[in-house]
């Protein structure tokens, strides 16, 4: 077990993880920050909490790989600092896995306070689509919110249900230890954002213009998933390397399909009708009557 205080940023995915992993956190002593991915750091350790079989998962082991690049007079009386998505299970495999890799956290740190950036489920569906599609995804949005097996299981909904994320982490820890923040707020307001998680912490850091400024993920233009569809279905991808058509033609192929066909973007009305089947609780989130203007 780990005493220290550490604060884990467990996402969600497509909420800004990436511009905390890389530009914010790092970019300030105060918050000690240890890259999770970084195999020269915690990569191991990571891999440990995220995919052991809980057979043979083993509290022992996760402490040795925890230690095998740090010391632990390095972290004596420090507060640290994780980020990782894939701490709130993976959304295509309808987080199935979310509450063991909690518990395996709250087990190891038992002094834990988390941030959990939440997205309103309309805009996190279209994103989660597009970032599917970047992947090799072939699955019309239609099929994307019906599939149900293990490659693609979305649809069954529990990765949208934040409140019974939330709820879960707060009954085992209190109320005090979970920040609930919004993703749309970093979008309209990225300082007042910052400066709500900053008061978490309990410390004020100055935020120059560069980092209030800065982007790292660039999303695909929903005009063009339709043309990045049809290329999956028969161009080589990471999930489809028997496909004909190399790489390198990917860019043409699209042009091609995006000249000839009608341009689409997400179809709302599907997203609205599957989002009705869902009993999300919503109402029940922190902030929410400061939130539902969101979608929410």
């Amino acid at each position: 077990m780990i005493n220290n205080t550490t604060y884990i940023h467990l996402g969600l995915h497509k909420t800004g993880s990436t511009f905390f992993q890389k530009t914010f956190y790092p970019g300030f002593n105060e918050f000690n920050y240890l890259p999770l991915r970084d195999m020269t750091v915690l990569g191991e350790f990571n891999q440990y909490i995220l995919r052991e079989h809980p057979l043979t998962y083993d509290v022992g082991i996760a402490r040795e790989l925890f230690f095998k690049n740090l010391s632990e007079e390095f972290l004596a009386d420090k507060s640290i600092t994780l980020c990782e998505e894939q701490l709130s299970g993976l959304p295509l495999q309808n987080a199935s896995n979310r509450r063991l890799i909690f518990d395996r956290l709250h087990a190891f740190f038992p002094n834990a306070k988390y941030i959990l950036v939440l997205r309103n489920q309309r805009d996190f569906i279209a994103s989660m689509y597009a970032e599917y599609l970047k992947k090799g995804g072939m699955a019309s949005l239609n099929d994307f919110l019906a599939q149900k097996n293990t490659q693609l299981n979305f649809s069954r909904g529990t990765y949208l249900n934040y409140y019974a994320y939330y709820h879960y982490i707060k009954e085992l820890v209190g109320e005090a230890r979970i920040k609930v923040l919004y993703y749309e707020k970093l979008k309209t307001n990225r300082s007042s954002f910052l400066e709500e998680l900053q008061d978490y912490f309990g410390f004020k850091i100055s935020v120059s213009e560069d980092i209030l400024d800065s982007k790292n993920n660039v999303s695909i233009k929903q005009e063009k998933l339709e043309s990045l569809r049809f290329y999956n279905r028969i161009g080589k991808t990471a999930y489809h390397k028997e496909h004909l058509i190399p790489r390198r033609f990917k860019k043409s192929v699209m042009a091609i399909h995006n000249f000839i066909s009608s341009n689409k973007t997400i179809d709302k009305h599907a997203v609205t009708h599957y989002l009705k089947t869902l009993d999300l609780n919503n109402e029940k989130l922190p902030d929410y009557i400061n939130i539902k203007d969101y979608g929410y």
